[in-house]
């Protein structure tokens, strides 16, 4: 018997890569919401340093600037949220399609376990078949050569 070969192994080939690819965006949907997180934290600390050091300056210059500094950050962050949200939505659709290039490698794997299953049962038939052949050549042989009437 040949040795068994899924028909459509390249295609599982393919859809294992497509798996892969999927798997590496998501990582880096991951890493790049981590990063834009991190941004903001940082602006979020900014500003509360910057709120705390306003309370010891009584100068009006320098309370003018903070004041600036401040409207300025708060505008970072507002904008720093929207980033986040993007970037939580670019990592939605990466594990959406993770989720469906994984869904059609099952599909596929399990295709493959059947073609297996029925190569492998159409090996013992095979096998069962020789078996039978040759315990008929048998019987024969010795009914020939040997006859009990």
């Amino acid at each position: 018997m040949q040795p068994y070969q899924f028909s459509m192994g390249k295609i599982l080939d393919w859809r294992e890569d497509l798996e892969e690819e999927a798997r590496n965006t998501v990582k880096a949907a991951e890493l790049k919401v981590r990063k834009e997180e991190q941004r903001l934290e940082a602006l979020l600390k900014d500003s509360r340093k910057l709120k705390s050091d306003r309370l010891f300056n009584a100068n009006i210059d320098s309370v003018k600037r903070h004041s600036l500094y401040q409207d300025m950050l708060n505008d970072k962050i507002i904008q720093q949220r929207l980033q986040i949200k993007e970037v939580e939505q670019e990592l939605v659709a990466a594990q959406t399609a993770l989720m469906k290039a994984n869904k059609d490698k099952r599909m596929m794997e399990k295709l493959e376990e059947k073609e297996r299953f029925l190569h492998i049962e159409a090996e013992k038939k095979e096998e069962q078949k020789q078996l039978d052949e040759i315990s008929t050549l048998q019987f024969g042989r010795n009914f020939v050569f040997n006859p009990k009437s």
